[in-house]
């Protein structure tokens, strides 16, 4: 199942946050949907590392604005993002190693897809209302 995007209860108010955020899920669901329709080990592993080098570009940027604004979500916010870091290597490494056996690897989306949201709704989203002028 795609997730979609919620405003109400996803968006920080930081455009450029909310805007990657939107990338992600979007890019998510065409990993999803690559599953879905078994679209194959290259198509999977090709989203697969595009995921993994925009959460880099994503995370180093959340961590820097959280940083600035000395967010007391930081912390709990780096433990997540290598907590994902690692299920992103998990998966990576399962369909690289034993192919796209759609049991395996819908469980794993299905990992990958509530962390995302979870932590969308959890962490990130204590940047509202934050002042970004500091």
């Amino acid at each position: 199942m795609a997730i979609e995007w919620n405003t109400k209860r996803m968006a920080t108010g930081l455009p450029e946050v909310d805007t990657q955020h939107q990338e992600w899920i979007r890019r998510f669901n065409e990993f999803d949907k690559a599953i879905v329709n078994q679209q194959g080990h290259n198509t999977i592993l090709s989203t697969l590392d595009f995921l993994t080098q925009y959460s880099e570009t994503h995370f180093a940027n959340e961590e820097a604005i959280m940083t600035r604004l000395n967010s007391p979500a930081l912390a709990a916010n780096r433990a997540a993002h290598d907590e994902f870091r690692g299920k992103l290597a998990e998966i990576k490494a399962w369909v690289s190693h034993e192919g796209v056996s759609i049991v395996e690897v819908v469980a794993l989306k299905m990992t990958l897809e509530e962390w995302l949201v979870n932590h969308i709704c959890t962490i990130d989203i204590q940047l509202r209302g934050t002042d970004t002028r500091m």
